[in-house]
C-alpha cells in the first residue's frame, strides 16, 4: 500500500461508512465478486482494517491491499460519511419537492442549488416534472417558507409540488444482483420477471400453437 494511501482504520473513525459510486462499478476497471464482496463489507462497517477485510474475503493482505487501492483510484469508493439521524438534531420533516422548470433555465437552477441549507439530495428525473429535491427541516412551517417564498422567487422554477415523507426505511442496494433467469420462479416455472410484468418462455410446441378464433354471436 502507497504511504499515501491509509489504513481504512486510520481514515474510517467510529460511526464512518463508505461511500461506493454505483455509476462507477465497472466504469473504469474490471470489478470480480471479490471486489463486489470487499465493497459491501466497507459499507457495513468502515472501521474494518485491511486485516480483518482480508480474512473476512478468505485473500492475502496484500491482495486485500491492491484491491483496496484501486478501487479507490478508479473511482468507485468516493469517501465515507457519518450516517447522522435529521431527527436527532432537530430535522424531523421531511419533504420532496418536485419541480418544473422553464427549459432554459437549467443553469441558473442548479447554480443556486447551494443556497439551500435544507436540501439533501437532487435528482433529474423523467415525466411530468423535472426534477425532484429532497429536503429537511424542522417543521412543516420551514418546508413551507422554503417553497412558497423562496423557491416561487427562482426565475428557472415554473412550478413545484411538495410531498411530506411520513415515514423512511433506507436499505443498501445490492451490488451482487443475480440474473432475472438465475433460479427458477417459485412455482417452478422458468418465467422472468421484470418489473410488474412477468413473461414465460414458451416451448417450441407452444409457439407454434394458434388460439382457436371466437365464433361470431349470432
Amino acid at each position: 500500500m502507497s504511504s499515501t494511501t491509509p489504513d481504512i482504520d486510520e481514515i474510517s473513525p467510529s460511526g464512518l461508512t463508505w461511500i461506493v459510486n454505483p455509476g462507477q462499478l465497472g466504469a473504469h476497471m474490471r470489478l470480480d465478486a471479490t471486489h463486489l464482496r470487499m465493497l459491501e463489507a466497507l459499507r457495513e462497517d468502515g472501521r474494518i482494517s485491511i486485516a480483518a477485510l482480508a480474512e473476512k474475503l478468505n485473500i492475502s493482505r496484500s491482495n486485500a491491499y491492491t484491491r483496496y487501492e484501486s478501487l479507490q483510484e478508479a473511482g468507485v469508493l468516493r469517501g465515507v460519511h457519518a450516517a447522522v439521524d435529521p431527527a436527532a438534531v432537530g430535522l424531523g420533516v421531511a419533504a420532496l419537492v418536485f419541480v418544473t422548470l422553464h427549459q432554459t433555465e437549467w443553469a441558473d437552477f442548479r447554480a443556486r442549488l447551494p443556497q439551500l441549507d435544507e436540501l439533501e439530495y437532487l435528482a433529474v428525473t423523467t415525466g411530468e416534472h423535472d426534477a425532484m429535491l429532497l429536503v429537511r427541516a424542522q417543521d412543516v412551517s420551514a418546508v413551507h417558507t422554503l417553497v412558497v417564498t423562496r423557491l416561487a422567487q427562482w426565475p428557472s422554477i415554473k412550478a413545484t409540488e411538495t410531498v411530506f415523507l411520513m415515514d423512511e426505511e433506507h436499505f443498501p442496494v445490492s451490488l451482487q444482483m443475480r440474473g432475472a433467469d438465475s433460479e427458477p420462479e417459485p412455482d417452478g416455472t422458468t418465467g422472468e420477471r421484470y418489473g410488474m410484468t412477468r413473461f414465460v418462455r414458451t416451448s417450441d410446441d407452444r409457439s407454434l400453437q394458434v388460439a382457436p378464433r371466437r365464433q361470431p354471436r349470432p
